[in-house]
């Protein structure tokens, strides 16, 4: 015989549902007055019709949703190790430290050079102060002052070569070497002047903004390996496994810690080729955990692996379940052994009463039908149950249907035809588990 769970709401309309039967018909009539036979007082249901299908458990394993092994990202040695296995940890929260001196001191050194570099491109933007472009315009005077000079001592020279009035030939070449000097030279401030005038060339700006580019790279590269001596964890969970401590020389890659999330769960479970096309991504499915007796939980199926197993021909199905922790503790932990109902077949229509409706003796089973507020019982056979509902078939067709009132409370004493005082209760909201 199905279970018959206790509703204390129900018991609570069936009492005062007789307490009224019992006072109201005569006021101040006490109950040791009442006439024997009379009717009873029960407690009644509508019939419904819904759509089920039958599932069928399978055995799986709570697993961690994501499961990681962090590793060093770089070679060090470890200054501090912050966690212990079984610490809650969030995500970016550090796990251990490696020693830093070094690479500290080589950023101090490449963020000077940086400003080394925007100093001189800064420079360059920034031209020549007026009082520079004033000392290259004073220099080009000079220059032509003195080109002026020599180029009068050498017509005087060369005047008196040619008379050969006492300057010799060395002389004379001597003052005409002087001139073209000094005429170089007027050519040479000049040119100074000009560029003092016009700026510093975007070419040498553009070369400068370049290095100072490059130096900003190497200062960045060297702050993202500084960030990598400290190991963190990638996502929130618990730290499963120490793999370090405190003194240890780690290489990269070298395993740190494992940490593990349980926020949700993912339990997986094989389903036979000739099942898995009842299943559906999405599909909301009820779980039972053999350590947890009391309890049942509710998932989704997250995935469909479309490769089976090629001895088992069955199909990994993985559901995920919410796992939030309650007074600081998770109810579902990694390696617990799950049970999850699948639908094994199409749904369809089937009439469905509460549990409690249902009298059973030996191989006939009955529920009694409210009918002109007398009970008629209705032979029934009865198939899945779904929560606190079962399926029943009518033994003659058309003898029950959606929506006919049914007794589940006061049912055991009840005889054929007896009159009724019902008093209807909705339909219960409570949890369900699959049909079985």
């Amino acid at each position: 015989m199905p279970p018959r769970p206790k509703f204390d709401r129900l018991i609570d309309l069936f009492v005062a549902a007789l307490i009224g039967i019992t006072l109201a018909p005569l006021g101040c009539m006490s109950a040791a007055h009442a006439q024997p036979g009379g009717p009873a007082v029960v407690i009644v249901q509508k019939v419904t019709e819904e759509k089920i299908a039958p599932y069928q458990e399978f055995v799986g394993s709570v697993k961690a949703n994501r499961r990681s092994v962090i590793g060093s990202a770089v070679d060090g040695r470890v200054e501090q190790f912050m966690v212990e296995a079984g610490d809650p940890v969030a995500a970016g929260d550090e796990l251990a430290q490696l020693r830093t001196r070094t690479i500290s001191l080589e950023i101090a050194a490449a963020k000077a050079e940086l400003k080394l570099r925007e100093a001189e491109l800064q420079e360059l933007k920034n031209g020549l102060r007026d009082e520079e472009i004033q000392l290259e315009r004073a220099k080009s005077q000079a220059a032509n002052a003195a080109n002026a000079y020599a180029q009068a001592k050498l017509k005087r020279f060369e005047s008196l070569f040619k008379s050969s009035s006492g300057v010799s030939r060395d002389e004379y070449e001597s003052s005409r070497a002087e001139a073209l000097a000094a005429q170089a030279i007027v050519e040479q401030t000049a040119a100074s002047l000009a560029l003092a005038e016009q700026g510093t060339r975007q070419e040498r700006i553009e070369q400068a903004a370049a290095r100072v580019t490059v130096q900003q790279e190497i200062v960045a590269n060297l702050e993202d390996r500084k960030k990598k001596y400290t190991v963190k964890s990638p996502f929130n969970g618990f730290v499963v496994a120490e793999l370090t401590e405190t003194g240890a020389w780690v290489r990269q890659g070298d395993a740190v810690a494992e940490v593990v999330e349980i926020d949700p769960v993912e339990i997986e479970v094989f389903v036979p080729e000739s099942l898995v096309r009842f299943t559906q991504d999405g599909d909301t499915v009820t779980i039972r955990i053999d350590a947890l007796p009391d309890e049942k939980f509710q998932g989704t199926v997250t995935r469909i692996v479309p490769l089976a197993d090629d001895r088992s021909r069955s199909f990994p199905v993985r559901v995920s379940v919410p796992n939030p922790a309650i007074n600081g503790r998770h109810r579902l932990l990694p390696g617990m052994l799950a049970h999850i109902a699948l639908p094994i077949s199409e749904p369809k229509n089937e009439l469905m009463v509460h549990k409690d409706a249902l009298q059973i003796n030996g191989d006939k089973s009955i529920v009694f039908k409210i009918v002109d507020n007398s009970a008629v019982p209705v032979p029934v056979r009865y198939g899945m149950a779904d929560g606190f509902k079962i399926a029943v078939h009518p033994l003659v067709s058309g003898q029950l249907a959606s929506g006919d009132a049914v007794v589940v409370i006061g049912n055991e004493r009840l005889r054929p035809g007896q009159p009724v005082v019902a008093t209807e209760q909705e339909e219960d909201q409570e949890s369900k588990e699959p049909a079985q």
